[in-house]
């Protein structure tokens, strides 16, 4: 797999994850009113100590579905390299584990830090 072929999986794979997400969540006060009691925020609040109401929830849900396509787009790029089905289902579980939690720990410090200002 080439280089231009790889960028060709990565945007696909992001612009794809990424539009599902926006559609679902945050363009949708339904599924905004869901985020609110959904896990991931959970996670946030209690991990990082985000006060929810002091940010603007539509803006880190929409940041959230960038970091999501972005970890998603990135391990579908990478296991694409390996052609045995069980080697893509190690590497991906051992790049996806790291990924989110660096993803997620950038993210909750970013709102941390907004959430001062």
């Amino acid at each position: 797999m080439d280089l231009l072929e790889m960028l060709y999986v990565f945007l696909f794979c992001f612009i794809i994850v990424y539009l599902f997400y926006y559609l679902v969540i945050v363009r949708r006060k339904k599924g905004l009113e869901a985020f609110k009691k959904g896990k991931q925020l959970q996670f946030f609040k209690n991990a990082y100590k985000l006060d929810i109401k002091k940010i603007n929830l539509k803006k880190f849900a929409n940041s959230l579905a960038l970091a999501n396509a972005f970890i998603i787009a990135f391990t579908v790029t990478i296991i694409e390299f390996f052609d045995n089905l069980v080697i893509k289902l190690l590497v991906g579980f051992i790049i996806l584990i790291p990924l989110i939690l660096l993803v997620y720990y950038l993210l909750g410090k970013a709102y941390k830090k907004k959430e001062g200002k």
